[in-house]
């Protein structure tokens, strides 16, 4: 699952039946209440190389950190935030984002933002900043070398080393 998809995921499960939707994106909005998402940002740790395996397979693994910014949208909207940052440090969330391969890091600022939808109302809105972490891998094929073999001479010591060959044979990457 792609860490869009399980942060949406885990986000929905959180809000207990309200609807949630990505932010940006076209479309009709649904009955109130509702949440949009948006990943606004993403901090990308650095690579981390694994050890090449005996096919000639090698991974890399970073962890990235984003920041999440959810709007809640109708009466109730500034509670309704609040107890999703609240149940998202519970361990039933906690392992739940564990499952999905994610650690919420930061649950943050909490606003309360009424938002003017015409030009005399407005409508309750509230705003949630999370920090998210998840791990991106990428493996490929980088070769192997199958065989060493090699000869070198010494000389100048108090006995003669015996002369040994060596040849290297690499399976190149494809």
């Amino acid at each position: 699952m792609e860490p869009h998809d399980a942060i949406f995921e885990l986000v929905e499960a959180a809000a207990g039946g309200v609807p949630v939707i990505f932010a940006d994106e076209n479309g009709r909005r649904p009955a109130m209440p509702y949440i949009t998402l948006a990943i606004r940002w993403t901090q990308a740790s650095s690579a981390e190389a694994g050890r090449v395996s005996d096919d000639g397979m090698q991974a890399v693994r970073q962890h990235d950190d984003a920041t999440v910014e959810l709007q809640a949208y109708g009466p109730h909207a500034y509670d309704r935030l609040d107890e999703i940052g609240l149940k998202l440090r519970h361990p039933l969330y906690e392992e739940r984002a564990e499952a999905l391969g994610l650690a919420v890091f930061d649950v943050g600022r909490l606003q309360d933002l009424p938002i003017l939808r015409d030009a005399s109302r407005y409508e309750r809105r509230g705003v949630l900043e999370l920090g998210i972490r998840y791990a991106r891998d990428f493996a490929a094929n980088v070769g192997v070398i199958e065989t060493v073999q090699g000869a070198f001479t010494t000389s100048g010591g108090a006995t003669d080393m015996p002369e040994i060959p060596f040849i290297a044979t690499a399976a190149p990457a494809p």
